[in-house]
């Protein structure tokens, strides 16, 4: 593998573990206080902007100290979140398939997808402010 790859699948791998590991702590918090104190849809409705921009401040302070190919970052970024969360939420949690793809679903008010796409363009915001 050349250098240039290894540098962005390790960032990428750091990137998608560090979303990952701010939206557990996030859903600790919605799932213990936010729910419970405002109902299902306001508690996830107050967790979400927090944690996309936690995760896009993530994405944009590692696209301003990388080479690697913004784009591609993000995008690979966002697959290892996907995968580490869906291994939890299928694998840890044995939430069913069709109840954890509900949560991809626009028509039915789900915002991770909107999370996903912001979160792949973090890093490429973090390279224009670099310059």
């Amino acid at each position: 593998m050349s250098a240039p790859v290894r540098h962005l699948l390790l960032w990428a791998l750091a990137y998608g573990a560090m979303a990952f590991a701010a939206g557990f702590v996030f859903g600790a918090l919605r799932e213990l206080v936010l729910i419970p104190a405002f109902g299902e849809r306001l508690g996830r409705l107050i967790e979400f902007p927090v944690i996309t921009l936690t995760a896009c401040a993530i994405g944009v302070w590692i696209g301003r100290r990388t080479h690697a190919p913004a784009m591609a970052l993000g995008l690979l970024g966002v697959c290892v979140l996907v995968v580490l969360e869906s291994s939890m939420a299928l694998g840890l949690m044995r939430i069913t398939a069709a109840d954890y793809l509900a949560g991809y679903d626009l028509t039915r008010g789900a915002l991770f997808p909107i999370g996903l796409a912001l979160m792949a363009a973090a890093p490429g915001l973090g390279r224009r402010l670099k310059r």
